[in-house]
């Protein structure tokens, strides 16, 4: 009788269930899934998830790649008869999606660099997919999309604010709504810049970024506004010699200033803008009505001039006789610039 009962409270005390939990109910594939523990006794934990992977936490999260059932099971103890099985069922992938810029998601997203945004959305049965992008905590951006209802999501940020920009999208398929997020800085970049002086001695900055450019801002820089300062139109170095206006008139009698690169001549007259070949061939008008100055960038291959009430550019590409396919950009609206220098080192 005793031995009877010894051998009831040796069980007794070597009772366990071995239970477990888990959220949510019906996970989809790249969700996080919370693993709860509910066994009334135990040390150790092994969990075996049913895709080659284990835990050894007490209460550990697991994130499926794939859809489909897995055998989860939980050994407590590391007793045979503490164990249990259940299977889970993991649903259709939940939707995501990358940015185009590669180190968005580490170095953050340069200004003015173009960002595509595209969904991945699990999709087998080709149920019809509902987008909606939106971009939260930085307004200074500029929507390159036709609509933000897509699958694709385009834009660039023209400004560096403080924090963080979130890219937001929300995607509904046969009814079942998922909202999915992604963090990004929006980081600056050094670029040349174009400077410019007004007649009555105010002195501007505009960075250049391909074929954007960041607001006109004061420039400041001593060093800067006395090399603008410098700047004259009648007189350039090139290719181991000097030129004169003096000596280009000679070509073009009411020729009021030039600028010289790629062995082509640009300049301006009383009624206009003109391109021509160094030796004297091929002239070409470039723009028609007054123009106080002009400037070529050979790093970005432009040329700019200013008018009595803006800036203009015009990428140089072009067919032969110097007739160019490309048209003129407004660059700003600055009234009466009469000095343009490029800043080709990057600040």
């Amino acid at each position: 009788m005793l031995l009877w009962v010894g051998c009831m409270l040796i069980t007794a005390c070597n009772t366990n269930t071995v239970n477990f939990s888990y959220s949510p109910l019906q996970p989809k594939a790249g969700e996080t899934i919370q693993f709860t523990n509910l066994s009334t006794k135990g040390e150790e934990w092994e969990w075996v998830f049913g895709d080659a992977s284990t835990s050894t936490g007490k209460n550990p999260t697991k994130v499926y790649k794939q859809a489909g059932t897995y055998t989860v099971i939980l050994k407590v103890d590391d007793k045979s008869n503490w164990k249990v099985s259940k299977s889970i069922t993991v649903y259709d992938t939940v939707p995501g999606f990358e940015c185009s810029v590669t180190e968005a998601e580490t170095a953050g997203i340069p200004i003015f660099e173009d960002a595509t945004f595209t969904a991945q959305v699990y999709n087998p049965y080709n149920y019809t997919v509902y987008y909606e992008w939106s971009v939260i905590g930085n307004t200074a951006y500029t929507q390159l999309s036709e609509k933000n209802t897509e699958k694709s999501f385009k834009l660039y940020f023209s400004q560096v604010r403080q924090g963080p920009v979130t890219v937001r999208l929300k995607t509904r398929v046969n009814d079942d709504e998922r909202v999915v997020e992604h963090t990004y800085g929006v980081i600056d970049v050094k670029t040349n810049s174009v400077l410019m002086m007004s007649k009555d001695s105010v002195y501007w900055n505009q960075r250049i970024f391909g074929a954007r450019a960041e607001s006109v801002k004061d420039l400041t820089d001593e060093d800067l506004k006395n090399q603008l300062k410098q700047v004259q139109d009648t007189v350039q170095f090139y290719n181991g010699r000097n030129f004169t206006l003096k000596e280009l008139k000679s070509i073009v009698p009411n020729m009021e200033g030039f600028v010289i690169a790629a062995r082509k001549v640009y300049f301006r007259t009383t009624d206009g803008l003109y391109v021509i070949n160094i030796d004297g061939s091929c002239l070409v008008p470039i723009w028609e009505g007054t123009v106080l100055t002009q400037s070529t960038d050979v790093v970005n291959n432009r040329l700019y001039w200013s008018l009595n009430d803006s800036v203009l550019y015009m990428p140089l590409i072009g067919s032969e006789n110097n007739k160019f396919t490309t048209e003129p950009v407004l660059l700003n609206n600055k009234e009466n610039v009469i000095k343009l220098l490029i800043d080709a080192t990057k600040r």
